[in-house]
């Protein structure tokens, strides 16, 4: 399914972007992940769209919400999967301008860039030439999300995608929050729905089949988290990154996710 990225005469994103746009860089070597995930990077753009393009985007999408439930509720939400090269590059063209220049082109050598893209995605070379992934595009492949009361998604990482037929990789995810956070009620400080970066979990796959169904284990976890808020965008390596969608108690939580697209040439250094 292809969707036009307009209705009627009136673009569903405005090509010229949204004012008071500010980009925070994920600072995880302060956290308390420092330990695990010092140099990797991840941040959020606020204001990437305007509440009014949140709104006609999640409407445009439709309403045929399918059940995911995965792995002994692993993972429970609902969602849309919309096929738009239209509104792919649309949102890459508003994402792309604020990546660090760093992150736009992964090299061997560059720290940033075997934290990634991984050392065995750089380590192939054609003579003197060496490997180079350039970021290209949005995968046209957009998921819409809804969380509703009991929803959530666990610690996990996200996986690399491969393009078929063609030398292309996915390093990095684009969460767009479409609404505002879910609200508490009675006194609880929030309504979940947070996107939290967890202690990296490699090598201790025990612990983490704990944490699947020890919610104790999980609240004593180190953690960083995201507060979902409309218009925010939040874009991570996926690599290694541990991270969960945490349940969501009152209210709904509304997102789509993209993944952002790397080509890898060979050019001499």
């Amino acid at each position: 399914m292809d969707i036009s990225p307009s209705q009627g005469h009136e673009p569903l994103i405005n090509p010229a972007g949204p004012e008071g746009l500010a980009v925070t860089p994920i600072d995880f070597a302060s956290s308390p992940l420092a330990e695990h995930y010092n140099s990797f990077f991840a941040m959020t753009i606020d204001n990437l769209l305007t509440p009014d393009e949140c709104i006609k985007l999640q409407n445009a999408a439709g309403d045929d919400w399918q059940t995911l439930s995965k792995g002994n509720s692993f993972r429970e939400c609902q969602n849309i999967l919309v096929f738009s090269p239209q509104w792919a590059s649309a949102l890459y063209d508003r994402i792309v301008t604020h990546l660090p220049e760093e992150v736009k082109a992964l090299r061997k050598g560059n720290e940033l860039a075997e934290i990634i893209a991984g050392p065995s995605h750089l380590k192939a070379s054609v003579g003197a030439r060496k490997t180079v992934w350039r970021i290209k595009e949005a995968n046209e492949r957009l998921s819409f999300l809804r969380y509703q009361p009991g929803h959530h998604f666990k610690p996990h990482c996200d996986a690399l995608y491969a393009r078929p037929g063609k030398d292309e990789r996915s390093f990095l995810t684009c969460q767009i929050y479409l609404n505002d956070a879910p609200e508490g009620a009675d006194g609880e400080p929030s309504g979940g729905g947070e996107t939290r970066f967890w202690a990296s979990q490699v090598g201790n796959r025990q612990k983490s089949a704990e944490m699947e169904h020890d919610t104790e284990e999980e609240n004593e976890a180190p953690f960083l988290d995201v507060k979902p808020k409309v218009g925010k965008a939040l874009v991570f390596q996926q690599r290694m990154l541990w991270h969960s969608g945490q349940e969501v108690k009152h209210g709904e939580k509304f997102t789509v996710r993209l993944d952002l697209m790397f080509e890898r040439f060979f050019e001499k250094l």
